[in-house]
């Protein structure tokens, strides 16, 4: 990634952590690799490996379910809070996700919805051509 992107994309996440008041916040690729991350380091690459699990799921339950789009899957922990995975682009190869570490008793969906217009304006001319559906 050039690095006056990965700078613009890394202040975004920036950003959205003071803007949410949010521990961690990252990029990263379907297969589980960094691509930015604003927190904690070593957290964010554990998180990022994790996220290659709900890749797997979003292209499920697009293919075998029928849903038009999946914009987002949550953990959810009592105690810590949320772990929030949305997709940015489903048919942009690779695969994006922007994943945030939401504390308990704090709102996200529209911070992340409008962080992930912005990266994805940022991203997309990096990414590969959509990915083709079979007729």
């Amino acid at each position: 990634m050039p690095l006056a992107v990965e700078h613009e994309v890394t202040e975004l996440l920036r950003g959205l952590n003071a803007l949410g008041h949010y521990p961690l916040s990252l990029i990263c690729t379907e297969d589980g690799l960094l691509i930015a991350s604003a927190g904690e380091r070593l957290r964010s690459e554990m998180v990022a490996v994790l996220t290659s699990l709900f890749s797997d799921i979003a292209v499920r339950a697009v293919r075998d379910l029928g849903l038009r789009q999946v914009d987002e899957f949550t953990l959810s922990d009592p105690a810590s809070g949320y772990l929030v995975v949305r997709p940015l682009d489903p048919e942009a190869r690779p695969r994006l996700f922007l994943v945030v570490q939401v504390p308990r008793d704090r709102t996200w969906r529209r911070n992340t919805a409008s962080v992930a217009r912005k990266l994805l304006v940022l991203l997309r001319p990096l990414l590969g051509p959509p990915e083709r559906r079979p007729s």
